[in-house]
């Protein structure tokens, strides 16, 4: 028989997961070969991250995959030096396709490249810059969101 305190954890996780946002994964969805796998990759790990971090439950008999469309990546060179462009500016706007409504989202952030063999390091950093910076404001769409719909409606 198992002891009363075991038998209200579990009755109080059951309310609250019937009650909560749920989701089934992250799916990205990226038909942007630039820096396909790590733009791809990341989102989907920040996203997850996100809905986890917002109370959003994963529940894969109840909820849907979360999907994360890629609208735009761009990389356009920005400022020239000695010849060449030293400069860039990535771009990057995507949607989070949730149940009842989509967030859309359009970042970009600046890239200085002054030496060429530092290949695609930077534009890596740059990405993950831009989604550690505009995450408060992705949290609180998504806390937004779990206002506005909490009641099933």
């Amino acid at each position: 028989m198992m002891p009363l305190s075991i038998v209200l954890m579990i009755v109080s996780l059951w309310g609250f997961t019937a009650f909560a946002q749920t989701f089934c994964g992250v799916e990205v969805k990226n038909p942007f070969p630039l820096q396909r796998g790590f733009i791809s990759s990341y989102l989907n790990q920040k996203v997850y991250e996100t809905l986890l971090e917002t109370g959003f439950v994963q529940d894969c008999q109840r909820g849907k995959p979360v999907v994360v469309r890629v609208k735009r990546v761009d990389f356009k060179g920005s400022s020239i030096s000695g010849n060449r462009f030293s400069g860039y500016t990535l771009y990057i706007s995507f949607d989070v396709v949730l149940p009842k409504e989509t967030l859309s989202y359009s970042l970009s952030k600046y890239v200085s490249l002054p030496d060429p063999s530092l290949g695609t390091y930077r534009v890596r950093d740059a990405l993950v810059d831009l989604l550690e910076t505009y995450q408060l404001r992705i949290k609180k769409d998504l806390l937004d969101y779990k206002e506005r719909f909490k009641d099933g409606s």
